[in-house]
């Protein structure tokens, strides 16, 4: 008679091997998701202005360089002649020193941005020799602020809580409304929007003009041009008005050179930002200024000699020098390195990963198959014809 098989000796016979293929295909399939959301979640996290900000930027303006716009070297009014008969404008060489640092409030999604801006003399030029600024003036600071501001960290722009201090022993002025960019662009930035010049508390157009390299960096030059601005009009500082006897100002035709005349400080600027295209890290800064004083219109009293007065204040361009250029790329390359590495290699590698064990375990679980139907594998257990006969 025929004896049926037990059930036992009808089961397949599973191995360890048999679950390699399964476990592989699905740890690729985990790999490959992992390198897909990799970008959008963890990249784009990244490209925010960092709360760690702490950089000092130093630029130049020399007496008797000229730079290569023909613009001739740097002419400062000595300020200690305001308290002589005569005004006197020197040659001289300028520093302006800039500490920028991330201060509180900030978290997630704005950083507080502090910028302390000082310029001042360093020599002069008098008689045609160079003399430290000491010697010949204690006052050697030109102009100093300290300017904060609140900024969105994704797009870097106000959010509207800004002040600026220009005076030492004076307070700081808030800055209703405030708009445009002066510190960094945006990660990855397209359109450069506008720029905040802090001395005239204006935003004007930035303007592309272009892609150079510095230090290894692709930066776009973009220009920002301040209009002719009085100072008087938006600064508590008692340096932006001149009150003066006219021989003063010197010999000024059909003037009684006792007469009072009171002049106002006037600005213009423009301010060439080297920015990093891929990171929107201010790389390199070069700065044309022209400070000059000019009569009042009550003080002119409409004689065209007065109108067409000017005394120079200051009249400089500010280059980076190259300390500052080399801290900017370094910054540039470590904001862009964690990027570049959860958006494109850490994607790519995972992804590549991921593709081959899939591709290795489905191959690996066609063969197991194949293995198991050469060597006469017991057939499953519901099978009919399984039976042993005697």
């Amino acid at each position: 008679m025929p004896q049926p098989v037990s059930p036992g000796s009808r089961r397949p016979r599973w191995s360890g091997t048999d679950l390699v293929p399964p476990t592989v295909i699905f740890l690729g399939a985990l790999l490959i998701g992992a390198s897909v959301a990799m970008g959008p979640l963890v990249a784009s996290r990244l490209e925010k202005l960092p709360l760690s900000i702490d950089r000092t930027q130093v630029a130049d303006g020399t007496a008797r360089t000229q730079v290569a716009d023909g613009t001739a070297g740097t002419r400062v009014l000595d300020r200690c002649s305001i308290d002589t008969p005569r005004a006197r404008v020197l040659a001289a060489d300028v520093q302006q020193r800039r500490r920028l640092v991330a201060v509180h409030p900030a978290d997630a999604d704005v950083v507080t941005v502090q910028a302390g801006t000082a310029l001042g003399v360093d020599h002069y030029l008098v008689d045609g020799s160079s003399r430290p600024a000491r010697d010949v003036c204690a006052r050697q600071t030109l102009a100093a602020t300290i300017d904060r501001v609140t900024l969105t960290r994704t797009d870097a722009a106000p959010t509207g809580a800004s002040s600026i201090q220009y005076r030492d022993d004076g307070a700081a002025v808030d800055v209703a409304r405030r708009s445009g960019r002066t510190y960094a662009l945006p990660f990855g930035f397209e359109s450069p929007g506008s720029y905040f010049d802090v001395t005239t508390r204006s935003s004007v157009p930035l303007v592309d003009r272009g892609r150079t390299r510095i230090d290894g960096r692709t930066v776009a030059q973009l220009r920002a041009t301040v209009a002719d601005t009085d100072l008087s009009t938006v600064q508590d500082d008692s340096r932006t008005v001149l009150t003066r006897p006219a021989s003063w100002f010197g010999d000024l035709p059909g003037v009684d050179p006792r007469r009072p005349l009171t002049a106002t400080l006037h600005h213009r600027a423009v301010h060439d930002l080297f920015v990093d295209t891929e990171t929107g890290v201010l790389v390199d800064e070069r700065t044309r200024i022209v400070e000059e004083y000019r009569f009042t219109a009550e003080s002119a009293g409409g004689s065209s000699d007065l109108e067409d007065f000017r005394l120079t204040n200051l009249s400089t361009t500010l280059i980076g020098d190259r300390a500052s250029r080399i801290d900017g790329a370094d910054a540039a390359r470590s904001r862009a390195r964690p990027v570049r590495l959860t958006s494109t290699i850490l994607p790519i590698t995972l992804g590549t990963i991921g593709g081959v064990a899939v591709v290795g375990g489905v191959a690996a679980a066609v063969v197991t198959t194949r293995r198991r139907t050469d060597t006469g594998a017991p057939a499953a257990p519901d099978d009919p014809t399984v039976a042993e006969r005697s």
